[in-house]
């Protein structure tokens, strides 16, 4: 990282950024380009290990990528707000940046993966309709690594 004071490593920390992310960045390999789309998520953080939940359709563009090659990047961020500073204008701003094999879940696990979603957008209290799964592909993300930054965060 090029600014290390600006690195967080302590996990619990990360977990904290994550927990207060609402949109996460999937990017995933195509053959020129990369394929970067927004995501709601869930996520477990057990044992220091983080494992992230999404959803989606059953088919496109993201779930064909995803079956030809399942490492991923996801990326988080909180912009708190702009502020001037001597020679232009910064963000203050936490973000994540984590790495990790993809696969899609089904029956109990993807029921979970599901619930884990519902409660990271505070709808834990809604209950799920399991009839949803055959409409829907649920996926996880069991991180490899995880690094975190910030700048002059606001509490």
């Amino acid at each position: 990282m090029r600014k290390s004071n600006r690195e967080i490593t302590d996990l619990s920390e990360i977990a904290d950024i994550v927990r207060n992310t609402d949109t996460i960045r999937l990017g995933i390999n195509d053959e020129k380009f990369p394929y970067v789309v927004p995501v709601s998520f869930g996520f477990d953080f057990i044992n220091g290990k983080f494992t992230f939940f999404f959803h989606g359709a059953k088919d496109g563009k993201k779930v064909s990528l995803l079956r030809k090659n399942p490492f991923v990047c996801l990326e988080g961020d909180i912009c708190y707000r702009f502020r001037r500073t001597k020679l232009s204008v910064t963000c203050l701003y936490e973000s994540f940046i984590a790495f990790g094999k993809c696969c899609e879940l089904s029956g109990e696990q993807a029921v979970y993966g599901l619930k884990s979603i519902l409660s990271h957008c505070n709808y834990a209290d809604v209950n799920l309709d399991e009839k949803i799964l055959p409409a829907v592909s649920v996926y996880k993300v069991e991180i490899e690594s995880i690094t975190a930054k910030m700048r002059d965060k606001i509490n």
